[in-house]
Order: C-alpha cells, then structure tokens, then sequence
C-alpha cells in the first residue's frame, strides 16, 4: 500500500514539474521570438498592461511600501 502512495506521489511531483517547465519554456520561447522580431526591425506587439501591486497587511521582513503603483513609461520587449 505503501508503494501505491509513494508511486502516486512521484508521479504528481513529476506532473507538476513538467507543467512548471513548460510554461516557462513558452515563455522563454515567446520572449526570444519577441527579441527575433524586434531585431529584423518587425513590429513587437507591446506587452499588456501589467497588473497593479495587491495592496495587503504587508509584510514586516520587507522593507517596502505596500501602497499600489503603476508602470512608469511603456514596455516594449520582455526578456
């Protein structure tokens, strides 16, 4: 019963492991295809809108405000 469970176990670890490794595949992908565009002088469609800081308790490890903020200046290329 033991081996079902660890068996089980190992094969979750490994699902999760290749889905956090193709995600960021795609987006090394995506962001070198972005780079290729960028330099044969092709448009780069820009990035969207970045999300703005979850205003929360804080943290007091950190030593930073807590307060939302925006994006200064636009974006062009992720990398």
């Amino acid at each position: 019963m033991f081996a079902l469970v660890l068996i089980a176990l190992v094969i979750a670890v490994m699902v999760a492991a290749t889905g956090t490794l193709a995600d960021s595949g795609l987006r090394w992908w995506s962001a070198f295809d972005a780079l290729r565009r960028d330099l044969k002088g092709e448009i780069v469609p820009a990035l969207p809108s970045l999300r703005p800081v979850a205003v929360g308790s804080g943290n007091a490890g950190f030593d930073r405000p807590c307060t939302a903020r925006a994006a200064k200046g636009a974006i062009n290329c992720a990398a």
